[in-house]
């Protein structure tokens, strides 16, 4: 009894004295949210070169886009450059050297799913002031949706931020050209048409940045039937990445030049499109049937401010003509066949328009930074 006191006791005594441990709070980890992300997906094509030819035998251009409207369609921005002023029959359609088209041209425009028109071309002033004025005013009373660069109606409007909104991100845009094959805009009037001039350039990025998440800008530039871009092409795209600009779209040339990513100098990136061709026209030769679409989509990040690109893609395509110049349409690359090729008016002329004909061209012109889809 007496050992089972003492070993009691001092079971006990421990118990005692043992002290008890405060509980140990855990803190809460705060919980990281995951950032805001939305995308914007672009389909960029080339030059709308409205011939005489397309206009002579043709009221409706509806159909001339057809072919590639699933690829337009589909896009948040769809983009077009309206290389030649469409002022309507009542200023006298004209062609080359100096053009002037029907309404109807943007019609076509419209139901493909264009929702961005680069209008600032060397072809700008072809059809005059009122040219200019009877194309936007045109656009603005049937496709108020369809957003325009480059060419203005006041100088109230060139003042305004061109923003397109798409799944909560705000793209801004813009469009310049080199100039305007020898016609002066009218003296007072210099709004008339956006010119690539540096200072404007930085004035207006610096004014568009406020209301945009996301800017691209229409360049007009290069030199024409060069497979290359030109030391200012490059020049000029370094000057803009380094401004902060995200998309730039470039058209002149009439034939596909390469598609290229640069750094800006706030380490931004910038994807570079220097031509993309033709998309339609009536020029005779094939390197200039063959055109560009350019297909990516935008990547904003919303919480870290920053932009990315995926998906980036080039789809050749190929401006078909039939009946000897009379009828025209538009293809991708990848839907063109050798079947068509042999009715393309310039296959019956002698010149090659093959399927592999194209694919050579594009290998041989573009780059790898790209995948090229064919």
């Amino acid at each position: 009894m007496k050992k089972l006191w003492i070993i009691v006791s001092v079971l006990l005594l421990c118990a005692c004295g043992a002290k008890s441990k405060p509980e140990q709070k855990e803190e809460k980890k705060k919980e990281e949210k995951p950032d805001i992300v939305a995308e914007v997906s672009f389909s960029a094509v080339g030059d709308n070169l409205i011939h005489g030819a397309l206009f002579t035998y043709n009221n409706d251009f509806t159909y001339m886009y057809e072919a590639t409207n699933y690829l337009t369609q589909d896009a948040d921005i769809s983009y077009l450059n309206q290389e030649t002023i469409c002022g309507g029959r009542e200023l006298g359609l004209s062609h080359y050297p100096s053009f002037n088209g029907p309404y109807e041209v943007l019609d076509g425009a419209a139901s493909a799913g264009f929702n961005w028109l680069a209008t600032s071309s060397n072809h700008s002033l072809d059809a005059g002031e009122q040219g200019i004025l009877n194309q936007l005013q045109y656009l603005r009373t049937n496709y108020p949706d369809i957003a325009t660069t480059g060419t203005h109606a006041s100088l109230e409007e060139a003042q305004q931020n061109t923003v397109i909104e798409k799944n909560g991100v705000r793209v801004g845009i813009l469009g310049y050209t080199y100039g305007l094959n020898g016609y002066v805009l009218p003296e007072g009037k210099e709004y008339l048409v956006d010119l690539i001039d540096k200072e404007k350039i930085v004035a207006d990025v610096k004014r568009l940045e406020k209301d945009s998440d996301i800017i691209a800008v229409s360049m007009h530039w290069g030199e024409e039937y060069s497979f290359t871009p030109s030391e200012e092409q490059q020049e000029l795209a370094q000057f803009l990445s380094d401004l902060g600009v995200d998309v730039i779209i470039g058209e002149h040339p009439h034939v596909i030049q390469p598609m290229d990513f640069l750094t800006g100098r706030q380490g931004n990136q910038t994807l570079v499109i220097y031509s993309l061709g033709n998309f339609l026209s009536a020029q005779d030769q094939s390197d200039r049937m063959l055109g560009g679409m350019a297909r990516f989509k935008v990547v904003y990040n919303k919480t870290k401010d920053e932009v990315s690109f995926k998906d980036v893609e080039f789809w050749p395509t190929i401006t078909y003509i039939t009946d000897g110049y009379q009828r025209y349409g538009t293809y991708a690359l990848k839907d063109y066949t050798n079947e068509l090729a042999a009715t393309h008016t310039l296959m019956a002329e002698g010149q090659n328009v093959t399927r592999e004909y194209f694919i050579e061209r594009v290998n041989s012109i573009m780059n790898d930074k790209v995948k090229i889809v064919y």
